[in-house]
């Protein structure tokens, strides 16, 4: 994501106005229509900056995406009420990403960890998307700990943005169980 498109993510959550996105799916499946999203907090992930919005459309409810796979962000057209506290401000403009001595991840925990975010991104998981993934862990070579290193870190972040406002509702939790119960579908829950 580009910083222009940051700066205008920024300002439309502080100003509470609906953001459409254009997100760039990586797995071939699905389409290129806007998500009309309601903004709420970005957080650093284990590679990855994560953004935390409740979608309007195309599908409504609570969605992630990789700050780095949103192409564009232009003004929703209306204001929303916000569902649980924004905490989206102008420092998260200069979050360049989690920073750290670990070494680069292999190409392969890179593209299993895209592919099952983009999977993730609109809140089910097709078959086809499931197969997918599975095709791609069967040919890569990825180990178990590296499937449950990259499952256990996208539920990390994903727990992290759902409780930095200080509570969880009801479709809070909801979205915790769909996260757990697909994470476990692709071969390993964090709760086991």
């Amino acid at each position: 994501m580009s910083t222009v498109n940051l700066r205008t993510l920024v300002e439309l959550a502080t100003n509470r106005r609906l953001a459409a996105l254009r997100y760039q799916k990586d797995t071939g499946v699905g389409d290129d229509r806007p998500r009309l999203v309601e903004p709420y907090n970005i957080t650093p992930g284990q590679r990855d900056l994560m953004l935390r919005c409740y979608q309007i459309q195309p599908d409504e409810g609570w969605r992630f995406f990789m700050v780095r796979k949103i192409k564009g962000v232009q003004d929703g057209g209306e204001p929303f009420q916000p569902r649980v506290k924004v905490t989206i401000s102008p420092r998260d403009i200069r979050i360049e990403g989690p920073a750290d001595d670990r070494p680069p991840e292999s190409d392969r925990v890179a593209a299993y960890r895209t592919m099952v975010s983009d999977a993730l991104a609109d809140d089910a998981v097709t078959k086809e998307e499931f197969d997918q993934i599975r095709r791609f862990v069967a040919s890569s070579g990825l180990t178990n700990l590296e499937m449950q290193f990259v499952h256990a870190s996208l539920f990390h972040s994903c727990l992290g943005a759902i409780i930095e406002d200080g509570c969880v509702d009801a479709n809070e939790r909801a979205q915790i169980r769909f996260l757990h119960k697909v994470l476990r579908a692709l071969g390993w829950g964090v709760i086991e």
